[in-house]
């Protein structure tokens, strides 16, 4: 029942190996609790070559169990567990703590394991080392009180309910893809708070370029604003996005620098469009700057990548 390993951890005086976790509480034992009185009279009851106790069947999360105590396991107090299951509904995996009880702390000693047990057909029961079999029985300790004691154990079942997604690249026709949108007449369209659509195909998807000349929302009379909107997502459902890696910028029409804003956005079922503010409408409209030049302005979207992420 002992695991393996040279390093070792201490509670109490008693040595443990390091990937055992030991630890004391006062709740007692979720799933089974199993008490003995007369221990060291039903232990001498028990034939020689079956120093086992076994307790009642008990079920867990759909599962049939039995713990088992060894009250000599190579002069150790151990404690098992056993999958009482037809063969088919082996191999499960379960983190198990082990407890027993300390009258004199009131408290219960929990040892398990840093790893989950697997239970299969060929090998059902699994267990832990708890303490000497000195320490257990020295009344002093607290284990034993007028030849009483309380055994338990919990048993979390770990099933595999994570889902599987894969993200693929999609092919965008070219390395990077660049949109390229002139504005003519900009001052016409200061006139109106709606935001003004310009339409384009990339991937096999209509998407749209959506400029609101005089700003969104809390940043109205501040800042031009475009937004990025994907018309055809009505495949995207639950469980799948589009994650698109592009750039956004505002040309400088005197071959100065151009205003970029770099972007990495999700397109899905909750969300079809995102959206910047570009350059603050005082620099647009500064004749110096050389962003609005004979009341035009050029728009450039340039996607360098575009995914897909799929859940399986």
């Amino acid at each position: 029942m002992a695991a393996g390993g040279v390093q070792h951890s201490m509670l109490n005086g008693i040595h443990y190996p390091m990937e055992t976790i030991i630890n004391m509480r006062i709740e007692p034992p979720a799933h089974h609790r199993l008490e003995i009185q007369s221990y060291t009279t039903f232990l001498s009851s028990l034939p020689q070559h079956l120093q086992l106790i076994e307790s009642t069947e008990f079920l867990v999360e759909g599962y049939k169990w039995i713990l088992v105590i060894h009250p000599n396991d190579h002069d150790h107090v151990s404690l098992s567990l056993q999958l009482n299951e037809p063969r088919d509904r082996f191999p499960v995996n379960a983190m198990c703590r082990f407890f027993i009880y300390n009258y004199q702390r009131q408290m219960y000693l929990v040892v398990h394991g840093s790893e989950p047990l697997r239970f299969e057909d060929v090998l059902p029961r699994r267990g832990i080392q708890m303490l000497p079999v000195s320490v257990f029985t020295d009344t002093n300790n607290g284990y034993l009180l007028n030849d009483r004691c309380i055994f338990g154990v919990e048993v979390t079942i770990l099933r595999t309910t994570a889902k599987k997604a894969v993200v693929s690249a999609l092919n965008i026709g070219r390395d990077n893809f660049k949109e390229t949108w002139e504005i003519q007449n900009f001052s016409e369209l200061l006139k109106s708070d709606n935001g003004h659509p310009h339409q384009f195909n990339m991937g096999g998807r209509l998407w749209e370029l959506v400029m609101y000349p005089r700003g969104w929302r809390e940043n109205w009379g501040k800042s031009l604003a475009l937004f990025l909107v994907l018309l055809d997502c009505s495949d995207l459902t639950r469980g799948r996005k589009l994650y698109v890696n592009l750039e956004i910028r505002l040309k400088n029409l005197r071959n100065e620098t151009d205003i970029t804003e770099k972007m990495i956005t999700y397109y899905g079922v909750s969300c079809n469009s995102w959206g910047i503010n570009l350059i603050p409408l005082s620099d647009l409209h500064n004749p110096d700057r050389g962003f609005k030049v004979d009341d035009r302005l050029f728009v450039e979207v340039e996607v360098k990548h575009v995914y897909l992420m799929d859940e399986c």
